[in-house]
């Protein structure tokens, strides 16, 4: 018996069904993937990003953001560090 990587259900493993339980999850599964690689040119603006001074972390982060995930919505701003006094 396997666990279908999709899904979760479990089902018999054969040759044609190893990691999915049916083809539709293995369909699925195809486009619920998210690129592990990045792409040329974002590697080239992270390395001009290490290069660049940058005013504050949270600037960085933003910038970050917009290089590695850009359809993702910006980082809220209003974190409060507490004092040690």
């Amino acid at each position: 018996m396997g666990t279908c990587e999709y899904c979760g259900t479990r089902f018999p493993k054969t040759r044609s069904t190893r990691k999915y339980c049916t083809p539709r999850c293995k369909t699925n599964a195809c486009l619920g993937r998210k690129p592990r690689r990045i792409r040329a040119a974002e590697v080239e603006a992270l390395h001009a990003l290490l290069h660049d001074e940058v005013e504050s972390a949270a600037a960085l982060r933003e910038r970050l953001r917009q290089i590695i995930a850009p359809h993702l919505p910006p980082f809220e701003s209003a974190t409060v560090i507490p004092s040690l006094d």
